[in-house]
């Protein structure tokens, strides 16, 4: 019998080509031979679970060292260090993927990890129907997750390295083709993983919905959202410049066929922060599928100093982390559906102020007010100055933001080091708790935290988005107003200036989409498929605050940094040069040849 890592090298895709020793893992249990493998209940689940395990489950472990994806974006700045300066410093290259693991060996990370999780499933989906330890259900049952996991690491591998070829069988270990291998069209291997995943749920195998206790299993609705998600990406520009219809429309009704199904809902506005904080196997109605990994350290890494409180004496963090730029926070509307600024030039740090944000007082002068009467979601996203973050643990006291220079999370002048204080003059929020801290340490009164992988919300905004490009204006506003009227948004109709046009409803989609998805890692292919970094990854901005001897806050809008990150070769990551030198007829992205 030969052994078993010899049977996993023989199943190897691409990733296997870059020599990586990770490829060689053992089965769960450490032994080494497939009939002990197969003929042992545990043994053969270890097949379909190690395919899961190769996910990425918390917000801030895709970049070094503890960086959020929306760091790479105009959402959020990080520090000057580490990979997301690195990435904003225009380094990425063929030998520096930039989003690495720089305590691993090798460091690269994302490209073998989700080849891995390719080959993976495939040898569960080879493997598990030779296992006479399981039953025919738990077998079919398996097999089709298997299928449905193989589909989300093509998922990933599509939204950064561009359509790559579908491997569903393992290759012989004597194959000497690779010189052979050619990228297929977006479409082509788009529609490769449509058809699997309708295959899968037609199979009636899955549920449309797991229980809470299996809640970490993919089902139908997992699979239907992959699909959506994949074909939204092939309908946009960056992989349909001639943007034909017919994309468009598949993209639109894949969003229905999500929307369709009555296992899911949407959660009223008073619940939202339940989407992100709270036990795994509580059910949402709005979650279609989120890590299992509680990720409250995100906490102590992309937080708050809670430890300035100056009523108990709590641990301060590790690092602020993602700070929301001022961008990103003049995308949250007021009240009454008006945008609060427009900006006078490029640097965004001379701005107007709209007539309707006026009236309900919003002012930048001496003394005024800009976060007054804003759309609810940036009281839970953001935290700002002024801001009542609760009380923390076993105290009896509110803890205040002061993000004016001076203040307990004063502004942070110097962008160059670690830093427990905002360089933008804002916090997130948005899957934080105050009560993670207390006195005598962390983990205290938090409930967990879980990345959101898919929600309803979405495909609401995706199949509008659809529907504008269809030009089918008047659907397009109903799915919009969704989620608009959810946060207590006025109807896209009701908004100051409303034209039933695409030039007004498209960059409002994606405005709602910017804001209702903030801080969850989507910007970062949103802007690459729509093909706007030249627009949004020159600079960011925040709002830095002092305080005058009457108390009296002053505001100036202030650059933090420019960025070097807009070009077409950051619109696609190029293949590791290890692999590329291999895969010859592989070609690169177009901007990398």
């Amino acid at each position: 019998m030969k052994k078993i890592y010899t049977i996993l090298l023989v199943a190897g895709c691409l990733a296997s080509l870059a020599g990586c020793e990770k490829m060689l893992e053992k089965t769960p249990d450490g032994q080494i031979t497939l009939d002990k493998v197969l003929s042992n209940y545990a043994r053969s689940k270890g097949l379909l679970d190690a395919a899961y395990n190769e996910m990425y489950l918390s917000r801030d472990e895709i970049c070094f060292v503890f960086q959020t994806v929306d760091c790479l974006t105009d959402n959020a700045f990080w520090v000057q260090i580490y990979n997301v300066n690195d990435w904003h410093n225009g380094s990425l290259s063929l030998s520096n993927p930039c989003i690495t693991d720089l305590w691993a060996s090798p460091i690269e990370q994302l490209w073998p990890d989700f080849w891995r999780g390719v080959r993976l499933a495939n040898n569960a989906i080879k493997y598990l129907p030779q296992s006479t330890a399981i039953n025919t259900q738990e077998m079919q049952t398996w097999v089709a997750e298997a299928r449905v996991l193989r589909c989300w690491y093509y998922m990933n591998i599509l939204e950064f390295y561009g359509p790559m070829p579908w491997i569903s069988e393992p290759f012989d270990p004597n194959f000497e083709g690779w010189a052979d291998i050619k990228r297929p069209t977006y479409d082509e291997i788009a529609t490769t993983i449509s058809d699997e995943l309708m295959d899968v749920v037609r199979s009636g195998i899955l549920p449309n919905r797991q229980p809470g206790a299996n809640a970490a299993h993919v089902s139908n609705g997992v699979a239907l959202a992959i699909r959506a998600r994949v074909l939204l990406n092939n309908a946009s520009l960056l992989n349909n410049p001639e943007h034909d219809r017919s994309k468009w429309q598949r993209a639109a009704d894949a969003a229905q066929d999500v929307l369709d199904m009555s296992e899911y809902d949407l959660v009223p506005m008073s619940e939202y922060k339940n989407l992100f904080i709270g036990a795994f196997t509580k059910e949402v109605p709005e979650i279609i599928w989120r890590s299992w990994r509680d990720n409250s350290d995100i906490n102590n890494k992309n937080g708050v100093d809670v430890g300035q409180y100056p009523y108990a004496s709590i641990t301060h963090i590790w690092n602020c982390g993602e700070s929301p730029t001022q961008e990103l926070v003049d995308c949250f509307e007021m009240t009454n559906g008006a945008m609060p600024v427009t900006y006078d030039d490029d640097t965004h740090t001379k701005v107007t102020v709209t007539p309707e944000a006026a009236e309900l007082g919003y002012s930048e002068a001496p003394g005024g007010d800009p976060y007054a009467n804003r759309d609810a979601r940036f009281y839970i996203d953001v935290l700002y100055n002024g801001a009542n973050y609760g009380k923390p643990y076993n105290c009896t006291q509110d803890y205040i933001i002061e993000t004016f220079v001076g203040g307990r999370n004063g502004f942070n002048d110097i962008i160059s080091q670690e830093t427990t204080r905002s360089c933008t003059g804002y916090y997130s929020r948005k899957d934080k708790q105050v009560t993670y801290w207390g006195p005598g340490g962390a983990w205290q009164g938090n409930e967990a935290t879980h990345w959101v992988l898919f929600r309803l919300a979405e495909f609401y905004l995706n199949r509008a988005e659809a529907l504008c490009e269809l030009e089918d204006y008047d659907n397009a506003c109903k799915m919009l107003n969704r989620v608009r009227t959810r946060a207590g948004q006025p109807a896209i109709e009701d908004v100051p200036g409303f034209e039933k046009s695409y030039e007004f409803l498209m960059p409002r989609i994606r405005n709602e989409r910017r804001v209702e998805l903030c801080m969850e890692g989507w910007r970062f292919h949103d802007q690459r498929r729509w093909k706007i970094l030249d627009q949004t990854n020159r600079l960011v901005t925040g709002m830095r605050i002092t305080r005058d001897d009457d108390g009296v806050y002053h505001y100036e809008r202030r650059k933090i940094r420019d960025y070097q990150s807009y070009t077409d070769k950051y619109l696609v990551m190029p293949i590791p040069l290890s692999d590329a030198k291999k895969l010859t007829s592989l070609e690169q992205p177009e901007a990398w040849r």
